[in-house]
């Protein structure tokens, strides 16, 4: 049986759709964000301080930069920006030279991360989060957008191995973990395969990040929860969240032994809401083992 942990509550930020946490190891703080609500929020565990600032399109994730910035994924592409919003400027072109941008109403981006060489890797969803009609982007160090896959329809999680040399990626819809090899020179992506599938019954999987030891710990959306699974998908432990919609997961705090959860309010009755008041809320639990450094865009 999975060991069972349970997450507390560190923020009740009502956030529509809460999503896309990073650790900011060095500055000791946590950044995250409110897709629809347009907000990049900055959580500070050691005073339980909450900021926020606002955007002006939805925000699907960012990264953080060596010089202590962020870099977000916008509704449609990628702007740069200081800790507290200041001096918003959008970046990304395309090999051609031509500025970037997607120009399909009919998809937004969503999850992304960095990788150990910073490549920042960015996953358009359709809105109607159904149709394949979203792709995965990879924003290179000299501000190109490559694409590097297409036929997503809600572009999610992401993890690399230790050796950079496979990424685990996670189209929620089809309710499985994928696995790609990567050219750790060029970010290339070949050889997907299935590294294992989530139950329906478990929920839908979403954000994840993998720990030290190389299992990927996925938050499993409409599943009340997160999970610890192996890299052929056994469920090791649980962490149990008073909420139906945990949305993403990053490791943080001292050794990075803590698992911070975000969530969402959207699509859920008055009658949920009522008994998931939280629901929205950003959580914390101790888990005892470490979480994988995180990349920086450039570094």
């Amino acid at each position: 049986m999975p060991v069972r942990l349970e997450a507390d509550l560190a923020v009740p930020a009502r956030a529509t759709l809460g999503e896309g946490p990073v650790w900011d190891e060095r500055a000791g703080l946590l950044y995250w964000v409110d897709i629809l609500g347009r907000a990049v929020h900055r959580f500070d565990p050691g005073t339980g301080e909450d900021a926020s600032f606002a955007v002006p399109q939805p925000v699907g994730a960012l990264c953080l930069d060596p010089a202590g910035g962020l870099v977000l994924a916008l509704a449609d592409g990628f702007a740069r920006c200081g800790p507290d919003g200041g001096g918003l400027e959008r970046i990304g072109r395309t090999e051609a030279g031509a500025p970037f941008r997607v120009e399909d109403p009919a998809v937004r981006f969503n999850d992304g991360k960095a990788d150990a060489a910073g490549r920042f890797y960015a996953g358009t969803m359709a809105w109607n989060e159904r149709d394949p009609i979203g792709a995965l982007y990879v924003l290179e160090a000299d501000e190109t957008v490559r694409l590097v896959l297409e036929g997503v329809a809600v572009s999610n999680g992401l993890a690399w191995s230790a050796d950079g040399r496979a990424l685990f990626y996670v189209d929620s819809p089809t309710g499985r973990v994928d696995r790609f090899d990567v050219d750790p020179g060029t970010g290339a992506l070949t050889g997907r395969r299935v590294a294992f599938e989530i139950p329906r019954s478990a929920g839908v999987p979403d954000g994840m990040a993998m720990d030290a030891t190389g299992c990927l710990w996925i938050a499993l959306w409409d599943g009340s929860g997160v999970c610890r699974y192996s890299p052929s998908g056994e469920c090791l432990a649980r962490v149990d969240v008073p909420v139906s919609r945990p949305t993403s997961v990053a490791f943080g705090g001292a050794g990075r032994t803590e698992l911070f959860v975000t969530t969402a309010r959207i699509g859920l009755s008055d009658r949920v809401l009522e008994v998931e008041p939280l629901s929205g809320g950003l959580f914390r639990c101790a888990v005892g083992v470490a979480g994988a450094p995180v990349g920086r865009f450039g570094a």
